[in-house]
């Protein structure tokens, strides 16, 4: 059933929007001007003007100022009606094409100091700023060559000339950007959170101190995990000590600043050659990349050993190990699904803690599997090569 604006809407955008009050002002005089353009050409006119549909054809070309021509008053009195339609059609047309100039500039200008409401929808959010955003989406834009085009939502403080000058750098990325505080809910609302598939949240060098900590990750990954508890938030700290707190909020996964540096130092001296292999594998400048990939539903079934080889001849990829999406433990798979008053007590005790009873979903890692494990149903293969 079709609704049409209430009389008190159509009251308070003629008394606001500028657009609407002159489009209502051009339908006014196109129609006002072709009825006294009518009735004044009518009789002496009749030709021409031989109903009133002509005559808002004619009231129309002549408030665009097109002039056809096809239609001409011939009476004095419809010649000072077709005077005062051009001269009200070009103060129109005039005014309505600049407000439409204007609304654009205006969109553009707030887009571009941050303030525009984002409209994406499965969208990434890059929560705070520091010296990685660069390299992150030097990785996106490089992705985003040989897949479809990812969103990208920045949400930080930053100056706006460092935010333009970023964005132009990466025209393979749809990048929009967002200022203000990404703890606060109602900057991460336009940052349309709500809908976004996954959330970076990085430690801000922003801060009154310069220095990075966890206070404003830990809050943001709240807030994001408030207004969407499905969307996916991977944190990045500077802190060990917090990693159980920010995985308490419901971190999917965190990774900690310097957490590789014992492997790399201790294996330059026992195992020479190693950390420059890894850290060769993790060099995006480079086209041997490591990416998750589908296995073909052909190899559902068989060993990992034949998946292996198939994989190496055909594509020339390393299958460094598997995927497999699992769900974890609930507090659901604990109680005795029954009515119980204890049942109903647990739950309502965990839920007044504020600790999350709903499923979460997990993901098995099987690293460098054994030639005789079998793949299946939903597992992803994590590999090594050049990705055309």
């Amino acid at each position: 059933m079709k609704t049409f604006p209430s009389p008190s809407l159509a009251l308070k955008l003629l008394k606001t929007n500028r657009l609407f009050q002159i489009t209502i002002a051009i339908i006014v005089v196109i129609n006002a001007m072709a009825y006294l353009a009518f009735v004044s050409e009518s009789r002496a006119n009749s030709g021409q003007f031989s109903d009133f549909g002509d005559a808002v054809w004619w009231a129309i070309v002549t408030v665009a100022t097109v002039g056809y021509g096809d239609l001409v008053p011939r009476t004095f009195a419809g010649r000072i009606v077709g005077s005062v339609t051009i001269v009200s059609g070009i103060v129109l047309i005039s005014l309505f094409t600049a407000t439409i100039s204007s609304v654009f500039i205006a969109r553009k200008i707030k887009e571009s100091q941050g303030l525009q409401d984002i409209t994406f929808t499965g969208h990434l959010l890059i929560c705070g700023w520091n010296i990685h955003i660069e390299e992150l989406l030097t990785i996106f834009s490089k992705q985003g060559q040989r897949k479809a085009m990812q969103q990208v939502v920045l949400v930080n403080d930053a100056p706006a000339d460092r935010i333009e000058s970023l964005i132009g750098a990466f025209h393979h990325l749809d990048v929009r950007f967002v200022r203000g505080d990404h703890t606060r809910e109602a900057i991460l609302q336009r940052a349309n959170c709500a809908e976004a598939s996954a959330a970076l949240i990085l430690p801000d060098a922003l801060s009154a101190t310069g220095q990075m900590n966890d206070d404003k990750t830990l809050l943001s990954l709240l807030t994001v995990k408030s207004l969407n508890p499905h969307t996916k938030a991977y944190c990045y700290i500077v802190n060990r000590e917090n990693l159980p707190h920010i995985k308490r909020a419901g971190a999917d996964d965190v990774v900690v600043s310097d957490q590789h540096i014992g492997f790399f130092l201790a294996n330059q001296i026992l195992n020479p050659g190693s950390p420059q292999v890894a850290m060769e594998m993790m060099n995006f400048n480079h086209y041997n990349d490591i990416q998750t990939i589908p296995i073909d539903a052909e190899f559902v079934g068989t060993t990992f050993g034949d998946y292996f080889i198939r994989l190496k001849q055909q594509r020339n990829y390393t299958v460094l190990g598997i995927v497999t999406e699992q769900r974890a433990m609930s507090l659901s798979d604990i109680l005795l699904h029954d009515t119980s008053a204890i049942d109903a007590f647990i739950e309502r005790k965990f839920k007044e803690a504020g600790i999350n009873v709903d499923e979460r979903s997990g993901a098995r890692i099987t690293v460098n599997p054994p030639f005789e494990y079998i793949l299946q149903s939903g597992d992803e293969a994590v590999v090594l090569g050049t990705i055309s």
